[in-house]
Order: C-alpha cells, then sequence, then structure tokens
C-alpha cells in the first residue's frame, strides 16, 4: 500500500493546477488548494480527524461505520467521501477507499483536497494537529513574485544562482538547492513547504516537493 500512496503522490505532483491560485504574480491569493495522499487507521469508537467518519466496529464480515451520523457497512475497496470545513476558512474534500479492516481498526487511504481560503502567509513558529497532510506541490514563479503560500520572493537569475529574499542567511539557490519556510496561512493552519530549485530562468524560478499542512479546528 506504501507504493500505492507514493505513486498517487507523484501523480499528484505531476498534475496541473494542484493548487489554487496563480503562482508567481506576487498579488493577493484568494485560495490556497493541496492535493494530498492519505492513508489513515481509524480505531473502534474514534473518528478521521476533521471529518465526522467513525468507526463502530465489525458488523459480520463488513466494518460500520458512521458518517456524519449515518449508518454504512463497508467492504474492502468500497468508497468512503466526505466533504466540509473542519475549521474556520477551510475545505476539506476527502476522496478515500477502504484498505482492510479488524475488530480493533479500520484501515483507508486514498486523496485528501485541502482548500485554504484568503490565506495570510507570516512566517513563524509552527502549531502541530493530528488534522495533517502531505501534499506534493510545483510552482513555477515569475520574477518578483512569491512562492505561493509563503514570503519568499524569487528576485532574479545570478551566477552564484537564484536570488531569493525571505529567507534567513545566503540568499542564493543554485540547481537542486532546497528552500525551506516555516509559518501560518491563517490562525488556524500552518504551512512546512519544503521544494528545491528544477529550473532557473532570468524570467522565472521553478520549483517542486513538498508541503505538509496542519489544520487547528
Amino acid at each position: 500500500m506504501r507504493k500505492a500512496i507514493f505513486l498517487l503522490a507523484i501523480l499528484a505532483l505531476l498534475t496541473p493546477g494542484m493548487v489554487g491560485c496563480k503562482p508567481g504574480t506576487g498579488g493577493p491569493v484568494s485560495e490556497l488548494t493541496y492535493s494530498a495522499p492519505l492513508e489513515r487507521g481509524i480505531r473502534v469508537g474514534e473518528e478521521l480527524p476533521g471529518a465526522p467518519i467513525r468507526y463502530v466496529g465489525l458488523s459480520g464480515k463488513e466494518a460500520e461505520v458512521l458518517i456524519a451520523g449515518e449508518r454504512a457497512f463497508k467492504q474492502k475497496g468500497d468508497s468512503l467521501d466526505w466533504h466540509g470545513s473542519p475549521a474556520k476558512s477551510v475545505e476539506l474534500a476527502l476522496s478515500l477507499r477502504v484498505l482492510w479492516y479488524t475488530e480493533e481498526t479500520l484501515h483507508v487511504g486514498g486523496m485528501a483536497k485541502v482548500t485554504v481560503q484568503d490565506p495570510n502567509p507570516v512566517p513563524g513558529p509552527i502549531t502541530t494537529s493530528p488534522m495533517e497532510y502531505h501534499a506534493p506541490v510545483a510552482y513555477t514563479i515569475s520574477r518578483g513574485g512569491r512562492i505561493p503560500g509563503t514570503t519568499i520572493e524569487y528576485l532574479r537569475k545570478t551566477e552564484k544562482g537564484a536570488e531569493l529574499s525571505g529567507v534567513e542567511g545566503y540568499p542564493y539557490r543554485k540547481l537542486g538547492d532546497s528552500i525551506v519556510w516555516e509559518g501560518r496561512l491563517r490562525d488556524n493552519v500552518f504551512l512546512r513547504l519544503n521544494v528545491r530549485t528544477l529550473f532557473i530562468t532570468e524570467d522565472s524560478l521553478h520549483v517542486g516537493g513538498m508541503a505538509t499542512i496542519w489544520i487547528v479546528p
């Protein structure tokens, strides 16, 4: 299953429009959307973090689940979807499948789409939460624009590499170098972005890597 989740991550990375904004413009962004592969275990009597999906237990050979209070009986491979707002100005869409289950735990896997409305990135310490998502990302940033969800700006191409503002210390990154940003997108949403430079031109910077998002209800 880990191999399947990895392949889902690669697919998401190669899918255009992964982030719901216009990268690199440097202007206001109305929302950011992240598509994250998700694999979780839900113990009997507990809910999936961020969604009203509760595992009741075995019912014969099926798994009994409460979805927003409604009973459902699931077998391996069955869908388990939900869409709602787990926190202020955050939308979560889950497209999951039942992987397997025991008397103690229901295992699910698939994709989570996290949309953060009206983000206002501020660098600083991170607050973690059980609502944690790891999303592959890829961006093209125009000269003078920022990496979406961060305060990092691409200034220009130099002999030392891409010159950036909004990073601590040495501002230059060559091909393959890492760029890391940590902070909050909103008071209740935190981001750690860890990307690498893929391509540098006079007009644009291309980066790709992983975004980790924590939602605090």
